[in-house]
């Protein structure tokens, strides 16, 4: 539809008499996304990008699409989590004039977002000159080192240099070891930069031990289990599949798709936060990422289209992980640990999103997504092949 030229002139003068689509004419319906006729998938014209298009692509999804559809060429407001028996008389189906259909319904509101937020971190940080010029000068003298920074020819960390039986020692001049607190730090863009650093690779240490991997790109992400799919369970959530081999259309090429998430520390405010983005990877062998032109929007493209309780389940999932499948997330530094929150940060709203989830539910819901992102996209991903673009999430 969207490159056939009569119906491309339709929803354009639809769009210049209309451009933010208030009155709601532009209306659409997602079937499938790739043409078998033109043998390519659908290109998104900018309107379409803004708009909120009605999913018939799962036929199990029916019912709930049509039900969609029908609310909306009603001028109803769409359904606010689990239908109830009301509590008073139905409201006339036509709204008042004086506000349109899409009004937010004007009730309070929790949202979610995606940063987890951090209770406590440690206020100290240690350093001391040091003859190491690389991270690996380092780790060539200290095994199991704790998390660190080098700037300026001296070595940071949130571990005690004046102990004696600190590991780190040995790669540093102890007459030189001196202590600052982090808070003197915030006003200054340099080394609170290196306290983001810094924390970052604490994070990074969380994952030692566990199959997560992470790219060169910052993207962490589950490896396979002895070349087979991979399950992965947090606490008594249920076991869901975070890498798994699909193959082409034409089943004669494999890659792999796997579960994943930039996650880095940041400061909002006076707040300290995990920021989680979920996303996915595909790698050729389960471990090296396809790289090229179309990996990087197609996964963009794909996140896209998930609905915000699928988005939210899987930053869930990784504050889940992080947490070992506790409550809270805690960090080692070697000093003290940082102790964040496996739920994300939620502000109050005045008015209603009309998508009321409970958050609980979310971590009971299994789908086999993985299967959906290679059906979607499998066959584009494995066209793009060569390293040729610069990375657009740094």
């Amino acid at each position: 539809m969207l490159a056939a030229p009569w119906p491309t002139f339709e929803w354009t003068h639809v769009v210049a008499d209309d451009p933010t689509n208030r009155r709601g004419r532009l209306l659409p319906l997602f079937v499938r996304d790739y043409s078998e006729k033109l043998q390519k998938r659908a290109e998104f014209p900018a309107p379409f990008k803004a708009l909120n298009w009605i999913d018939f692509r799962k036929k199990t999804d029916f019912k709930r699409s049509f039900r969609q559809l029908v609310a909306k060429l009603r001028d109803q407001r769409p359904p606010r989590g689990r239908p109830r028996a009301p509590l008073a008389p139905a409201a006339p189906l036509t709204p008042p004039a004086d506000r349109p259909p899409d009004t937010p319904d004007a009730v309070s509101e929790v949202i979610l977002g995606n940063p987890l937020p951090v209770n406590s971190y440690p206020q100290i940080v240690w350093s001391a000159a040091t003859a190491a010029r690389e991270a690996k000068d380092i780790f060539g003298k200290v095994k199991d080192a704790a998390p660190f920074e080098l700037q300026e020819g001296r070595v940071y960390t949130f571990a005690d240099l004046s102990r004696n039986d600190e590991r780190l020692r040995a790669v540093i001049d102890p007459t030189t070891v001196r202590s600052e607190r982090i808070a003197t730090w915030r006003n200054d863009p340099v080394r609170w930069r290196w306290a983001m650093a810094l924390l970052n690779r604490c994070l990074r240490q969380r994952f030692v031990g566990l199959p997560v991997t992470r790219d060169n790109r910052g993207r962490y992400f589950f490896l396979p289990k002895d070349g087979a799919d991979r399950e992965w369970q947090n606490g008594g959530d249920p076991r869901r599949t975070v890498a798994a081999r699909k193959a082409s259309a034409d089943g004669t090429r494999s890659f792999w798709v796997h579960h994943a998430a930039w996650l880095s520390f940041m400061g909002l405010g006076d707040g300290l936060y995990v920021n989680v983005e979920p996303s996915y990877v595909y790698t050729s062998d389960g471990r090296t990422p396809l790289s090229g032109k179309s990996v990087g929007p197609l996964a963009v493209q794909w996140g896209g289209k998930e609905r915000n309780a699928a988005i939210l389940r899987h930053i869930l999932f990784w504050g889940r992980t992080l947490a070992g499948g506790n409550i809270r997330v805690e960090l080692p530094t070697g000093g003290q640990p940082v102790v964040a929150s496996a739920v994300p940060a939620r502000a109050q709203a005045a008015f209603g999103v009309a998508d009321a989830v409970a958050v609980r539910t979310l971590l009971d819901q299994v789908e086999d997504e993985l299967d959906l992102v290679a059906r979607e996209l499998g066959d584009a991903v494995l066209d793009g092949s060569s390293d040729d673009e610069e990375d657009d999430h740094e």
